[in-house]
């Protein structure tokens, strides 16, 4: 994994949109995996910390547990940009981390962006990924930090993204033991094996109750219950022992796992079991509400949209009609006046004035009469014209309108109608299929009730861990008593004749198993324990001062020998050597996992002296891992540790606060005036 940029949206002290670009770079023959970024005590490098887990697990962040409502919600607003001096609140944070992740040696960039919204009725969160700059069409919104869980468990992150507390914690925590047993088995795979084991004794245990050899039958019978009830005991006690002895590592792990579960089982879908059903419903009544649209329309003109050419028929039709309605008001108005005019035209006083002839005036009133009637003859094709409709002109404007609806604005309505209609039913049958996906209730609630009976738990026990460890101890021993009982027995069943060949089979490879992992165990406590010298003395200011290590097999714990082969407990080191101790551990863990994961530290130094800072820079920070993101001040990182760190890094920032704005900028360079800043720059 390689982180590549870091998004921050007003987040915390940082304003408006900055961005970090993360990426290591390889220059002059040299790998330079070190990105720097300084910033004094509260310009905001514990706010870059918290952003970059906190868009990765959200509500699941480690060492946080919101167990209350309206907890998550409290931590994030108060995680939104204050605007110094203004009584505006910004209403919108964001973070967004992209990386790069290798799987079968195929790298694929991720992006990961967690969103909040703050309105009315509080805040709101969104979660998004991508691969290759592509929304994950395969996982449903709700899987999706499912999916991030996946490429980064949480519990593996803890031991890579730390800070000057978490080392502290490990230096002076007396049961470091107990938590390097956890990651050694989970980073190195031993838990994988130790569970296949475990599942192959079920099964042989099973396996022989259907044996026919009662008495052999009987006796294992014996040996499996005391052995379950043994296993029952000495989980109840592990139980209590975690849970009295580390409330973050322990029960808020348990816890963990249970809400991965929970999740897994389809715990997101459920969650929204009645908000989809009671979208459904809505969706419903929408849905009738636009098929009785869709009704209305067909009870209406939508018939007269389906034949637009008659449509354009009826109102020629209509206008013609109207036509030969206006010529016959006129025709009797015209007729009498053209009489007149002729009675007129035909009288003596007309032509008193007029030198013609008889025969001469009767040719004119004749060409005059025939003119003007010609004029108003009506045209030919009302000759014999019937009219079929008769409509008054209210009825005619009316019928105008309703054509010129059903042509022109119906069939627009009942596409939207249409279209409506479909989006609605194709969203309700994608909530039908949500609805179907998610599982009863009575299903998670086993999960719900007993991941509330942990969180009521929490620190209700006080410790009493001398006498439970003792309990562990007598319980082990009469575990590994009954295991030796049933060994014995079983090599009685395999000299049997009718023992079945799976038994045979099983009972070989868990035989192996414990063999296999026994010798993977050594083999990795040895690697281990080589490793973890080396880094060991890699970091101490005193050279070859710890000779050997010695790594108990069963309880994880270490002790050291000097070059004079003196045996020295970790609680006899001086306190920077004890964070050396916690710090060459996670190195040590590093290296053997071969899980290729970036460090980001804040604060690393703040509890060394200066020859542990020295080999801290020299020696752990250009080596620990391909990409080494370090938060210090001035004060841990400063201009020597710079120069001696400048080879190996590829980036630096400086974290400059404005108290007048209450807000902090990110610019280019590592403290110091912006000349010096350039000359070291220059140099890298």
């Amino acid at each position: 994994m390689l982180i590549t940029k870091l998004t921050l949206e007003n987040f915390g002290l940082f304003r408006g949109t900055q961005v970090f670009d993360l990426r290591p770079e390889y220059a002059d023959g040299c790998n330079k995996p070190v990105i720097l970024i300084g910033g004094k005590n509260g310009a905001g490098k514990t706010t870059l910390f918290e952003a970059i887990r906190l868009c990765l697990y959200g509500p699941n962040l480690g060492e946080y547990r919101f167990r209350k409502k309206g907890e998550y919600e409290n931590y994030v607003s108060g995680h939104f940009h204050l605007i110094a001096g203004s009584p505006l609140h910004v209403s919108r944070a964001a973070v967004e981390i992209e990386f790069e992740h290798s799987h079968l040696g195929v790298v694929d960039t991720y992006t990961v962006k967690r969103s909040w919204h703050r309105g009315k009725t509080g805040v709101k969160e969104t979660l998004f990924v991508a691969k290759n700059n592509e929304e994950i069409q395969d996982l449903d919104a709700q899987q999706w930090q499912e999916f991030v869980n996946e490429l980064i468990p949480p519990g593996i992150s803890r031991l890579f993204f730390f800070d000057g507390e978490k080392i502290q914690s490990l230096a002076q925590d007396d049961d470091t033991n107990i938590q390097l047993k956890d990651a050694f088995k989970s980073l190195l795979g031993l838990r994988i094996v130790d569970q296949l084991r475990t599942d192959l004794g079920i099964f042989v245990s099973r396996h022989v109750k259907n044996s026919k050899e009662s008495d052999i039958n009987e006796q294992m019978s014996g040996i499996a219950a005391e052995i379950e009830r043994l296993e029952e005991e000495h989980s109840i006690k592990l139980q209590e022992r975690a849970q009295k002895q580390s409330y973050c590592d322990q029960t808020l792990g348990k816890i963990e796992r249970l809400e991965l579960k929970l999740s897994s089982e389809g715990g997101s879908f459920a969650s929204k079991r009645s908000e989809l059903k009671a979208r459904k419903i809505q969706l419903d009544h929408e849905i009738e509400a636009e098929r009785n649209h869709i009704r209305e329309l067909c009870s209406s003109i939508l018939p007269f949209a389906l034949t637009p050419k008659y449509c354009l028929r009826l109102k020629e039709r209509i206008a013609e009609e109207e036509q030969h309605r206006q010529w016959e008001n006129t025709n009797v108005v015209t007729s009498e006046k053209i009489v007149e005019i002729e009675n007129a035209i035909g009288s003596s006083e007309f032509w008193e004035t007029a030198t013609l002839t008889s025969d001469q005036k009767h040719q004119i009133v004749d060409k005059f009469s025939t003119l003007m009637r010609k004029a108003f003859t009506p045209s030919p094709r009302f000759s014999n014209y019937v009219p079929v409709h008769n409509f008054s002109p209210i009825e005619q404007q009316k019928i105008f309108a309703w054509m010129n609806e059903a042509l022109e604005v119906i069939p627009a309505r009942l596409r939207g109608y249409s279209s409506r209609l479909e989006m609605l039913v194709g969203e309700r049958r994608s909530i039908e299929q949500a609805v179907n996906r998610a599982p009863e209730d009575d299903l998670l609630s086993p999960m719900i009730e007993e991941l509330n009976e942990l969180n009521q738990e929490i620190g209700q026990y006080g410790e009493q861990l001398k006498q439970l460890d003792e309990e562990l101890h007598q319980i082990k021993w009469k575990l590994q008593e009954c295991e030796r009982k049933r060994e014995s027995q079983l090599d009685n069943l395999r000299s049997l004749k009718d023992l079945s060949t799976q038994l045979t089979l099983a009972t070989r490879v868990q035989a192996a198993l414990k063999e296999y992992s026994s010798d993977l165990q050594t083999a990795k406590l040895s690697e281990f324990r080589q490793v973890f010298l080396e880094c060991l003395n890699r970091l101490l200011r005193k050279d070859e001062f710890i000779q050997d290590i010695e790594i108990d097999p069963d309880d994880f714990s270490i002790l050291l020998y000097t070059k004079h082969n003196t045996p020295i407990h970790r609680n006899k080191l001086s306190e920077g050597e004890k964070q050396i101790y916690a710090v060459s551990m996670l190195w040590a863990l590093t290296i053997c996992s071969g899980r290729p994961l970036p460090f980001i530290i804040d604060t690393p130094l703040g509890r060394l002296d200066s020859e542990h800072r020295e080999r801290i820079v020299n020696e752990f920070f250009p080596n620990a891992s391909h990409q080494m993101v370090i938060l210090s001040t001035d004060t841990e990182i400063d201009q020597v540790y710079f120069q001696d760190l400048m080879p190996y890094v590829a980036k630096t920032y400086s974290l400059e606060f404005d108290e007048k704005e209450n807000a902090t900028k990110i610019v280019p360079g590592y403290f110091w005036t912006h000349d010096n800043r350039m000359e070291m720059t220059d140099g890298i």
